[in-house]
């Protein structure tokens, strides 16, 4: 049997991750894992609980079952590690598990593991904080600020929506300024820095990007105002947003984003208190991934 933790979020999801524990312990049992349940309280919690792992020693796994908000803080735990994240979706839109190809249900997923080999995946870093998926700036970050999250909870992509609807009336929609790999300077009303294809859900935002390639690709938008970003909005979930002649893509190894200073970012689907000048970069270290086996 192999060792392992799983980290989890009671609260995750529409359907709590604590509803499901008992299923998902017997199913990682049955793939060969001796698993000890973690759960987390709090945001940061499980970043906590994943230095305790590599601490603790002989652990080869630590599982995170909840959102991708969950993964990330678990991965930034153990990044630097042996310790390999095994990834168990159970949130709301569970965009990592898509681009990893791991079934976006916890339960098929460890049904899954059953001589799971483990591989490495880039991880992008804004500032100090790991991130596995994306780091963006623009009205994106001020939809998720002003989102509440028990709305999020009960009605799940709905409330989201909702958000987004009264961010788009309000926004101010200011001008970005960044710094492209040292030297060119660019200004957009919204960017994207991109370690995933997908957006949200299934929306391929950067349908480039490659977690293994060793680079990030950079997505920006340069249109102003509501008619603008309702155009892109739109143009994203038809997936021909790259057409536009406002939206410009390139693969980059850093991003300085460079004011204002009241932008917000997010950063895989958490909204962290962080603000211009930051730097977005690849991490120096690689996060070890348990991939299914099937």
């Amino acid at each position: 049997m192999r060792k392992a933790a799983l980290i989890f979020n009671p609260k995750s999801g529409r359907q709590a991750s604590g509803q499901m524990l008992p299923q998902v312990l017997a199913l990682l049992h049955d793939s060969g894992f001796d698993v000890e349940p973690w759960p987390t309280e709090g945001p940061g919690d499980a970043a906590r609980l994943g230095r305790r792992v590599v601490e603790h020693g002989g652990i080869e796994v630590a599982f995170a079952m909840g959102g991708d908000g969950t993964m990330r803080e678990t991965a930034a735990g153990i990044l630097g590690s042996e310790v390999a994240l095994g990834v168990l979706p159970a949130g709301t839109a569970n965009v990592l598990s898509l681009a990893l190809g791991v079934p976006p249900d916890a339960r098929r997923a460890a049904q899954l593991l059953k001589g799971a080999a483990v591989s490495e995946i880039d991880v992008g870093r804004i500032e100090s904080e790991p991130f596995l998926m994306m780091a963006s700036g623009g009205i994106d970050a001020a939809v998720m600020a002003h989102q509440q999250a028990a709305l999020k909870k009960r009605f799940g992509r709905a409330a989201m929506a909702t958000a987004a609807c009264i961010e788009w009336w309000r926004y101010p929609y200011p001008q970005i300024a960044l710094r492209i790999d040292g030297h060119n300077e660019e200004r957009a009303s919204f960017f994207a820095v991109c370690n995933i294809p997908f957006y949200g859900g299934r929306q391929r935002l950067a349908p480039a990007a490659d977690c293994r390639d060793g680079l990030l690709d950079l997505v920006l938008f340069h249109g102003r105002g509501r008619t603008a970003t309702l155009g892109f909005a739109r143009d994203l979930m038809l997936g021909r947003h790259m057409r536009r002649p406002d939206v410009q893509t390139q693969r980059v190894r850093a991003v300085e984003v460079l004011g204002p200073a009241a932008v917000g970012v997010q950063v895989d689907g958490d909204v962290l208190p962080l603000r211009p000048p930051l730097c977005i970069d690849l991490h120096p270290h690689r996060l070890r991934l348990l991939t299914p086996s099937g």
